[in-house]
């Protein structure tokens, strides 16, 4: 058996420095966004192991161990119908109403079949899956099994390092520019889901920047959370380690292409390259969003 770690969040939210973190323990294998294989054409992925997905020998036999090689379109197909707010919502977000829908077992069942498939082919005990969605997110909490650690950053940096640029090399363009309140929402969605999903399962909230100040201890938080050790990870500093071998994240940020030892720093966007409008926003939705679904004490983890 494969565990499967899914990490939740809003986009900018750190997650690729935490699955960095944990892919650098030898029982586990980071995928990175996993959903990124039914969402995205494979000629814009590239791996972070350098290579462009059809040429990663790692995926393509991951896919053939999945047998879902010609049914990406499907999942595709299903997430936008089953992994939805309103789908959800219409459900009462009840489990047992969602597993009574051949559609979601379908669209559940594949992922499971991705992540056996990785487990085969790697050799890996643990799967890290960091796409962040919140609808997905609970519809895995549906199933035993499935381990969530939310990441929740300040929604004010959030939506200020939304409207930054970032280049990413993995696309060769800048990366996706969110308004601001669409990247409020997205953070306000991420916020809803966890709480939905920690009302149902052990959920290890996580604040980034705790986790920056700390990162030993909010590892050992997280363990004791969601009851899964990650006692490989080779320290090279206090907040600085070795990154795992066999990398090979489908997508995120491009620090997931980065070489050598790793150090756990806070990322203050820099708001002052950013617009008036933009500063503006950040302070202000930020203020709004954060009000709603307060930060959790000082504590770097949580439980509910």
């Amino acid at each position: 058996m494969t565990d499967l770690v899914y990490i939740s969040g809003s986009g900018r939210s750190g997650s690729t420095l935490l699955e960095r973190l944990l892919h650098a323990d030898g029982r586990v294998f980071a995928a990175g966004e996993l959903h990124v294989l039914w969402r995205l054409p494979p000629e814009r992925i590239t791996c972070s192991c350098g290579a462009r997905f059809a040429d990663c020998g790692t995926w393509q036999a991951i896919l053939a161990a999945s047998g879902l090689g010609d049914r990406l379109g499907e999942l595709a197909a299903l997430e936008a119908r089953v992994s939805r707010s309103g789908f959800l919502r219409r459900r009462g977000m009840r489990p047992e109403r969602l597993l009574g829908e051949a559609e979601v077992m379908c669209f559940l069942e594949a992922q499971l079949a991705l992540v056996a498939a990785i487990g085969a082919v790697t050799g890996k005990r643990v799967v890290v899956d960091s796409s962040k969605a919140g609808p997905r997110a609970f519809l895995l909490s549906c199933l035993d099994g499935p381990l969530f650690i939310h990441l929740r950053r300040d929604p004010g940096d959030v939506i200020a390092s939304w409207r930054s640029r970032k280049f990413d090399r993995g696309l060769g363009a800048d990366m996706q520019r969110l308004s601001a309140a669409r990247a409020a929402e997205d953070w306000l969605k991420a916020e809803y889901f966890a709480r939905a999903v920690g009302a149902r399962r052990p959920v290890a909230f996580v604040d980034y920047a705790g986790f920056c100040g700390a990162p030993r201890a909010t590892l050992r938080a997280i363990e004791g959370r969601i009851g899964s050790r990650f006692d490989g990870v080779a320290w090279t500093g206090p907040a600085e380690f070795a990154p795992g071998a066999g990398y090979h994240s489908l997508n995120g940020n491009p620090d997931r292409f980065s070489q050598g030892p790793i150090d756990i720093t806070h990322r203050a966007p820099d708001r002052a390259a950013l617009s008036r409008g933009d500063r503006l926003a950040a302070r202000v939705l930020g203020g709004l969003a954060g009000a709603m679904f307060p930060a959790r004490g000082a504590a770097a983890v949580s439980e509910r």
